[in-house]
């Protein structure tokens, strides 16, 4: 089946139970395909893969447990799983870290447009403890396919939601080989946007999220060891190597990983070396932005 035909709640059940399994035990890592496109090595599953890897393998477990198969568009690099019927569309989008499928219904739509809001990750707190949710918004314009979407996190030094992500999906953009062509991937590999490598969890039995980075330009220059990498923690806060929140957000990822953060800071620092390799003389990259938000 290539449309959505299967039972809706039975299928809206799969989308769910995949997205969670994919949000909480496939990590995002923007290092994974440089070993494999640029030095053919097999990288543990563990380790996770990048947006559009994390799209495909949700789409995959839905396809495998309902039949049903998805549509992946594309904004850019960034990829994401799309169920489309003439009632309604569903988006599933890991990288998001949206914690339920958004299902938009035709019947809903106000002025030409449907709009819909879901709960995601991290889910932080403000200063007097109440919840603050990251959220995920979806706008799906019926005339001529588009869906729009917004990803906001709360912010504790601004103490407001700030816009973190936004992409746009256009039926246009749809893939039609998965995984793309090598050649589109080392494309994307060397893009200019591309400033860091990262392992970023949610833990799946915590919940909290927390990510370990590499920037690919950082003060100084070309990163060469462990003392450039940062880390940021559920709140938002950022720790450089070697200090206190490092060792805590560090003790977080390598638990969800299952490896110890010497491993998967070499891991790290050897994608940079192979960007490096693959693209000499290319012109430098902006600065990483470092900053606790």
């Amino acid at each position: 089946m290539t449309s959505e035909v299967a039972p809706a709640h039975g299928l809206f059940a799969a989308q769910r139970r995949a997205l969670d399994e994919i949000v909480t035990r496939m990590p995002y890592n923007s290092a994974t395909h440089y070993h494999e496109y640029y030095a053919a090595r097999a990288v543990p599953a563990a380790f996770g893969a990048s947006c559009a890897w994390q799209s495909f393998a949700a789409g995959a477990l839905v396809a495998r447990r309902t039949g049903v198969r998805a549509h992946y568009l594309a904004d850019g690099r960034h990829v994401a799983a799309v169920y489309r019927t003439p009632e309604r569309v569903t988006v599933l989008d890991p990288y998001l870290l949206h914690r339920a499928p958004l299902r938009l219904e035709r019947a809903a739509a106000v002025d030409g447009r449907v709009r819909g809001t879901v709960a995601a990750y991290p889910l932080r707190e403000r200063a007097d403890g109440a919840p603050a949710p990251s959220l995920v918004t979806a706008v799906w314009s019926l005339a001529d396919g588009a869906i729009r979407l917004d990803y906001a996190r709360y912010s504790p030094r601004r103490g407001t939601h700030v816009l973190a992500r936004s992409f746009t999906l256009r039926p246009h953009t749809r893939l039609s080989r998965v995984p793309p062509p090598p050649e589109r991937i080392r494309a994307w590999l060397q893009h200019p946007e591309q400033l860091s490598v990262s392992f970023r969890v949610v833990h799946p039995l915590t919940h909290r999220m927390a990510e370990l980075i590499l920037p690919l330009a950082p003060a100084g220059g070309a990163p060469t060891t462990r003392a450039a990498l940062l880390s940021r923690d559920n709140q938002g806060a950022v720790s450089p190597y070697g200090s206190p929140g490092f060792r805590r957000d560090g003790a977080v990822v390598a638990d969800a990983v299952g490896t110890p953060v010497a491993e998967l800071a070499a891991f790290l620092l050897e994608a940079a070396a192979l960007r490096r390799a693959a693209a000499p003389g290319r012109p430098a990259l902006a600065a990483y932005g470092v900053g606790s938000e």
